[in-house]
């Protein structure tokens, strides 16, 4: 006799829309049904204990390690196929993991419900004929670059290893090589995808062109996808690293970071994060503030680099920023780059963030709004650290995006040069979690008006922007104990609204075609969702 999820499954490639029903299954009900059908790959607190704590403890951060009443964990996309089939037939809620980086609490995991564990679906080929690297949705950015490195290829993807392939596809995705080939989604050329009723379809610019194009930036709103396969390219050693300045650089830096997104269309091999830490309880307050900048030069190479690459002349050491206090500038090859990179312990921690015009002046003014509310000259200040990121958008990005065929991130309503701007909070303790919350709305909105008085802000905010949060602070000996649990301001922000009208669009009729019951809408809780997206940043006026 056939099972209770074959039948599922049947129903649903037979063509029968799901339709989620109002009394949903309780969770203790899918999960039992899950463990009937998948025996050996369904696992709860109560049942393979180890592997359910395992489970919970591979995501990155505290905040993320919610306690779903069950996980299971797909060998293929046949087994995908049938989980998804068997939940939304169950009106089940769930969640789906990759590499378990999300932006939000239940973006990836889910409290009470069902998780979908990708991490056994991590396997990676290379097609060097015809140069197309297939990446299943588990596997990590430090997978994929150590067995295509082996062959001399590279894709471009996470700039942390340990960030998962799917997450930061679907979200767009800023590489190294952003400036050369577009956003990670923009060198997918094929997607496989399971949709809510349990079908599988591929997405092509030929084939679901309209899938193919919303399932680049709309996260987890359209299905999972399975299978990604990525245009590769020839590659071989690059020149980067992480190089530390004092307080003191701060007007040349700014200048710098300027002129660098500024040119960069004139050699796109650069890539620049530059990020400002403070840090209250270094004892020398010369280095409480500090410049971390992360710079890649993604030439291939074959021997030493004796000077900073063409890019980063405004940083070199005989410029007005002059040499770094400590660096790890060296030749080497993207995994060994990228585990540099990976995310720190996990904090308290708060982000947002925003996107700005790359203009001189406002960046100045942006750097004086900081000064002043951060108020860096404390010393008992309540955080354990304050940083911001400063990340060039070049419209050099967006122009090799659409010639790639485009996205929905939005960005094509921008003729210029932009800047991602991104806030972070870490602190030890729950009593100061309003005072974090206070702070931080206190400075994005300062910025905000600002920015709108100044004519500046944009709409688009990155969904994307934890993916680097800070290095730790190393060159400083900083240790920071892990701690109990993060929160996060950025649910409050609207980075699908923030895509704008014509994009959002384009992702809400996809769902309404792809997904005719609303399983991801409906069934799927977590992450950014599509009923409330263009309602506006918290932050606006």
């Amino acid at each position: 006799m056939k099972s209770l999820i074959n039948l599922a499954v049947a129903a649903y490639l037979a063509g029968t829309a799901t339709v989620v029903d109002a009394a949903a299954s309780t969770a203790a009900e899918c999960c039992d049904l899950l463990e009937k059908s998948f025996p050996g790959k369904t696992y709860s607190g109560s049942d393979q204990q180890n592997l359910y704590q395992a489970f919970v403890s591979s995501y990155w951060s505290v905040n993320l390690r919610l306690t779903p009443s069950c996980a299971v964990s797909p060998a293929n996309t046949k087994d995908v196929a049938a989980i998804v089939g068997l939940l939304s037939k169950n009106s089940c809620q769930f969640a789906v993991k990759s590499g378990g980086h999300g932006l939000l609490p239940g973006s990836s995991n889910i409290a009470k419900g069902v998780t979908i564990d990708l991490g056994r679906m991590r396997e990676v080929s290379l097609n060097r004929q015809d140069k197309i690297a297939t990446v299943q949705p588990g596997a990590t950015w430090a997978d994929v670059y150590s067995y295509l490195g082996t062959f001399g290829y590279a894709i471009p993807g996470g700039r942390a290893g340990n960030v998962g392939v799917g997450g930061l596809t679907s979200g767009g995705g800023n590489s190294f090589f952003a400036a050369r080939y577009g956003f990670t989604c923009d060198n997918v050329k094929l997607f496989e995808v399971v949709l809510g009723n349990g079908t599988v379809v591929q997405a092509n610019n030929v084939t679901n062109t309209d899938l193919f194009t919303a399932l680049k930036g709309s996260q987890n709103n359209l299905g999972i996808i399975t299978r990604f396969d990525f245009i590769a390219f020839e590659q071989t050693d690059l020149w980067g690293g992480t190089a530390v300045y004092g307080q003191n650089t701060v007007p040349a830096q700014i200048k710098a970071f300027y002129e660098f997104t500024r040119n960069l269309k004139n050699d796109p091999f650069g890539s620049l994060i530059l990020l400002w830490s403070y840090v209250p309880t270094v004892p020398d307050e010369s280095q409480r503030l500090s410049f971390v900048n992360l710079y890649e030069y993604t030439a291939n190479l074959t021997g030493p680099v004796t000077t900073y690459p063409p890019p980063f002349k405004g940083f070199a050491p005989d410029s007005p920023v002059g040499p770094p206090i400590v660096d790890t500038l060296r030749v080497a090859n993207l995994s060994n780059l990228t585990a540099e990179l990976n995310a720190p312990p996990e904090l308290r921690n708060l982000f947002a963030t925003l996107t700005f015009t790359n203009d001189l002046k406002v960046l100045n003014e942006v750097v004086g709004i900081l000064k002043k509310e951060l108020d860096y000259s404390k010393t008992d200040a309540f955080y354990a650290y304050a940083s911001v990121q400063f990340q060039p958008l070049p419209r050099l990005f967006t122009e090799k995006s659409i010639e790639s065929g485009g996205n929905v991130l939005g960005l094509d309503r921008y003729q210029d040069d932009n800047v991602i701007f991104l806030l972070d909070l870490a602190w030890g303790d729950a009593q100061f979690d309003a005072k974090a919350q206070s702070l931080a709305d206190r400075v994005m909105g300062n910025l905000t008006t600002y920015l709108q008085e100044a004519r500046a802000l944009k709409d688009f905010q990155y969904i994307n922007c934890r993916e680097i949060l800070s290095l730790c602070y190393p060159q400083l000996e900083i240790k920071i104990s892990a701690l109990t649990r993060m929160i996060d301001a950025y649910d409050s922000q609207d980075p699908l609204g923030g895509y704008g009208p014509a994009a959002l669009a384009k992702i809400k009729a996809a769902s309404q075609k792809y997904d005719a019951g609303q399983v991801f809408q409906k069934l799927v809780p977590g992450g950014f969702k599509l009923a409330g997206a263009g309602s506006g940043n918290k932050y606006d006026d």
